[in-house]
C-alpha cells in the first residue's frame, strides 16, 4: 500500500472513525471494498470515503491486515487486542 506512485486505497469508514471518535474494531472487504468501522450499530450520519494509508497513520496495527482477502472479515475486542479474521458470511 505505499509508493510515491500508487494511487491512495479507498476506505469507508464510519462517522465514529472518521471523526476519531472511536478505534477501528471491524475491518470488511466485502466485494473487494474496504470498510473500517467501530463495531457499533449507533451511527448518526452517513460515513465517508477516505485513504486506507491515512487510517493506517493513525492507527499503525491495520497495516497487519493488508493481506486480508477479498470477502473477509477482521474483528477485535479493543485496541492492541490480536485480530481475529473469518470468512464473510453471505447476507441474505
Amino acid at each position: 500500500m505505499s509508493g510515491e506512485n500508487k494511487r491512495e486505497t479507498a476506505a469507508f469508514v464510519c462517522p465514529h472513525v472518521f471523526n476519531n471518535e472511536r478505534p477501528v474494531l471491524l475491518v470488511l472487504r466485502e466485494d473487494g471494498d474496504w470498510q473500517l468501522l467501530c463495531g457499533q450499530t449507533d451511527h448518526y450520519a452517513d460515513g465517508k470515503v477516505v485513504g486506507l494509508e491515512h487510517l493506517i497513520e493513525r492507527d499503525p496495527s491495520i497495516a497487519e491486515l493488508q493481506d486480508l482477502p477479498v470477502d473477509w472479515e477482521a474483528e477485535r475486542a479493543a485496541p492492541g487486542q490480536p485480530w481475529i479474521r473469518t470468512k464473510c458470511t453471505p447476507q441474505q
